[in-house]
């Protein structure tokens, strides 16, 4: 049985733990026991104000229940928050404790909580819970907004005379084109010209003034942006808070279009926010007219709305205009969104292969936000590159070495695009590849695999580019890599005109640091321990843990493996007989049987890196051991 904490705001955040008969489970933020307790303890590791440092209790019972029960306050501090019923916050009622719960049961710490618990017999179970969670929300807020907004059919023009509509249609033939479709050079650009065109082509409308507004929320009111600046706009202009306020920013509706009239000034807000002069006003997004399309937004992902008013009407309706201008806003739109589009696929071409690409063209760009991840990292640098440049003599060596390692970069690319990665950044000499994220559901539950498959491709292709090192009399590899695998934070990261993709957190630390200790051992590729654990049973690859290393920066030791690969590829080449030798010299070691350590290490081909380096090690404590309590970890100074 699981007990599984997840953050319902963002199910991607979760903490797991299997119980066991007779062992607690505390629950909380920062959860403690005491050091003869025997309690597992399962950490609340998101941000959720209602959920205290030890909040509460989980037992496994006999009939294969469990028993949930809130802990006692700590001094100075107050109880916990209940248990709540897991459904949509507006219908949640308060749990006494304890509380039990059967199997695929849950409950929600706090009344206004965002952490389900949920006692599962399958992890498999989960999606279906979380799934319904979010259908239930989903109804919540459709009823919502259907109390909010009411709709209103703005496309009929019957009330336009013939001339007026005459003269719209000559001005969407000829002046449009000529004045707002086509020469504009950015969105600034694009807005000024649609809005003087509304301005000169209202049949019979004066004094009119059309701005594009780019509206956000603002503590209990709105506040807004005009887009188009111009400096022949009246001083005593501002649009009507009163009626921006009537929007649901929350969810933007394309058909949520509100007019103001002086005729009829109570429909729907009151005059005084406008003044005696105007005759009327309207509030339309900038959308596009298919139906899937959405409210355009601006680079700080405000929706933008067309604002137009008018001070010398003619008889003509408010509304019987909606249409033309409409129209002018889905031009507006679909210009600024095809030219976004563009500009996004030309950003991905640098990060994306053309089939993820692909992909991501007709899904929802928010997968490419910062999250939580479960994926692997691949650090990859070309050896000796800084070396190469350093001897180059005069400007044509140097640039003719930068061009070769160009070429470089692009073949790790082009293997790691092959492998359905995603390159994350560059550096002068390598590149950074990514797997498991955008997360495509099973398509990426082989992330680590790819990325040692990517890493073996890279080294193979690079072969021909292998050096020979004297110190060594062998081969070395022509690139290093660290591939790591875990939780990462990764996603987009900078301002929508020029973002890159990031990634965060310790296990993308670890792979960095991993490609820069494989510079030590002078093997290829190096693996975290859950990489290799991940993978070991696929294919027919050789892998050798080579020790437990404290890289640089890090509190703690972590099992490190090496992917034999031959020889003529630059790897160690070391046969399985000597990978046994050394794992036994590595048992020694860890026990801190030096002398056994070393005369073992003593029989491995002197040409083998890794075993001139261990034994290094080895002769180093023999001569300073460590301290008392040591567990067998290596520190790195390499960064």
């Amino acid at each position: 049985m699981y007990l599984v904490a997840v953050h319902l705001e963002n199910p991607r955040e979760m903490v797991v733990a299997q119980a066991v008969a007779g062992r607690p489970i505390r629950i909380g933020r920062k959860p403690e026991s005491l050091p003869e307790e025997t309690v597992d303890l399962l950490r609340i590791t998101w941000d959720d104000r209602h959920v205290s440092r030890n909040h509460c209790e989980a037992t496994m019972t006999e009939e294969g229940s469990v028993t949930l029960r809130r802990l006692p306050a700590l001094t100075g501090r107050s109880t916990p928050n209940p248990f709540s019923t897991n459904v949509y916050h507006k219908h949640r009622h308060r749990i006494d404790s304890p509380t039990e719960l059967k199997p695929s049961g849950s409950l929600v710490l706090g009344l206004g909580g965002s952490t389900a618990l949920y006692w599962l017999e399958s992890m498999g179970d989960l999606d279906e819970h979380i799934e319904y969670h979010y259908r239930e929300k989903d109804r919540e807020k459709e009823a919502f907004e259907d109390d909010l907004t009411k709709h209103q059919d703005y496309d009929e023009v019957s009330q336009l005379d013939e001339y007026s509509l005459r003269l719209q249609l000559k001005l969407l033939q000829k002046e449009l084109p000529q004045q707002v479709l086509s020469g504009w050079t950015d969105e600034e650009d694009l807005l000024t010209r649609a809005a003087v065109f509304l301005e000169n082509s209202l049949p019979g409308q004066k004094g009119v003034t059309a701005v594009f507004l780019a509206v956000e929320k603002d503590g209990e009111g709105v506040d807004f942006e005009i887009l188009n600046p111009d400096p022949l706009a009246r001083a005593d202009f501002s649009p009507s808070r009163t009626l921006m306020n009537r929007l649901n920013l929350a969810k933007p509706n394309p058909a949520d279009i509100r007019i103001w009239t002086s005729k009829d000034n109570n429909r729907v807000f009151a005059a005084e926010s406008l003044g005696d002069e105007i005759d009327w006003v309207a509030i339309i997004p900038v959308a596009r007219f298919d139906e899937s399309a959405k409210i355009y937004r601006d680079s700080q992902r405000r929706p933008v709305y067309l604002y137009v008013e008018t001070r010398q009407a003619s008889n003509a309706a408010a509304a019987a205009f909606i249409p033309f201008i409409r129209l002018i806003s889905s031009l507006v739109a679909s210009l600024l969104s095809a030219r976004a589009d563009q500009k996004m696929q030309d950003q991905m071409a640098a990060y994306f292969s053309p089939g993820l690409r692909k992909i991501m063209r007709v899904r929802d760009q928010s997968e490419l936000e910062p999250a939580m991840v479960d994926c692997t990292v691949m650090f990859s640098d070309r050896r000796g590159h800084s070396r190469h440049l350093e001897q180059a003599k005069g400007d044509k060596e140097i640039l003719d070495r930068l061009h070769e390692n160009q070429k470089i970069v692009g073949y790790i690319t082009e293997e790691i695009f092959r492998s359905r990665g995603v390159v994350t950044d560059f550096s002068g000499d390598g590149a950074l590849g990514l797997w498991g994220w955008p997360d495509f559901g099973d398509a990426n539950k082989d992330h680590a695999l790819l990325a040692v498959e990517a890493a073996e491709a890279i080294v193979k292709r690079l072969a021909s580019r292998v050096e020979y090192e004297e110190e060594l009399q062998r081969d070395m590899a022509a690139v290093r890599i660290g591939i790591s695998t875990g939780r990462i934070a990764v996603g987009k990261t900078g301002p929508s005109q020029q973002w890159h993709i990031s990634v965060f957190g310790s296990v993308a630390n670890l792979g960095a640091r991993l490609e820069r200790i494989a510079k030590e051992f002078r093997v290829p590729v190096l693996l975290s321990d859950e990489t290799y654990l991940r993978i070991r049973e696929s294919g027919n690859r050789i892998f050798r843990r080579l020790c437990l290393i404290q890289p640089a920066g890090f509190a703690e030791g972590y099992a490190i493996h090496e992917l034999v690969l031959p020889r003529e590829m630059g790897g160690s080449g070391i046969s399985e007989e000597d990978i046994r030798t050394y794992e036994r010299a590595l048992n020694q070691f860890n026990h801190e049987q030096w002398d056994d350590a070393i005369d073992l290490l003593a029989t491995i081909p002197e040409d083998d890196p890794a075993s001139l380096w261990l034994r290094a090690k080895a002769l180093e404590f023999r001569k300073n051991p460590p301290s008392p309590g040591w567990a067998g970890e290596i520190r790195s100074l390499t960064k």
